[in-house]
């Protein structure tokens, strides 16, 4: 099983960062290649849910209740790990994978530019119209924002479209204004998340 060391530990009293839908690489005891799974869900504290790995049949044999794995995920720039054990492999009427709730979660930061997290007020120009928005982190390379994903909006934003920001910085009496690119365009349940790249 591969080593942990030289990754921050994250504080126990803050909850683990993944999205529903997000990979997760499991790598598991006595098994010498790691499998892939999908994270659907979980009870904070209790349980989380993934679906069956990629090779299932490969492994199956080492993932009885109690057996040991290590889960990795990306999420917002960093890799995430963390030990538990399998409870319960579930075949119908769903097919998943239910393991105990981590009690450590470590993070190890792979930007090279920091990100820092921020509430500026925005608004976006593309495609002929404009919409307001709300920049949640921001770095020297890009930001972030969210948008209400409706139809008084435009239609969704794609990688590669350009657009113009406009930011109210606090104590700044104008805008200011910069084109970017779209590199990424996530939907949540009422908006949406662009990563944009300074163009």
């Amino acid at each position: 099983m591969e080593e942990l060391e030289g990754i921050l530990e994250l504080d126990k009293s803050k909850s683990i960062y993944i999205d529903i839908g997000t990979k997760v690489y499991i790598e598991i005891e006595g098994v010498d290649f790691s499998v892939t799974s999908i994270f659907i869900g979980m009870l904070k504290d209790e349980f989380m849910i993934v679906t069956l790995p990629k090779r299932y049949k490969s492994v199956k044999s080492k993932l009885f209740p109690s057996d040991t794995t290590v889960v990795k995920y990306l999420h917002d720039g960093s890799v995430y790990a963390f030990q538990t054990s399998v409870i319960e492999t579930i075949t119908k009427p769903i097919r998943a994978l239910a393991i105990g709730y981590p009690k450590v979660v470590q993070q190890r930061e792979l930007r090279v530019v920091k990100r820092k997290n921020v509430v500026i007020p925005a608004r976006i120009e593309a495609k002929k119209t404009g919409f307001s928005a709300v920049v949640f982190d921001i770095s020297k390379n890009g930001c972030r924002f969210k948008y209400h994903d409706n139809t008084s909006n435009i239609s969704s934003l794609r990688e590669g479209d350009l657009l113009r920001v406009y930011c109210q910085f606090p104590g700044v009496a104008d805008e200011v204004g910069v084109m970017a690119c779209v590199k990424n365009n996530a939907l949540f349940v009422f908006h949406r998340r662009l990563f944009l790249k300074k163009n």
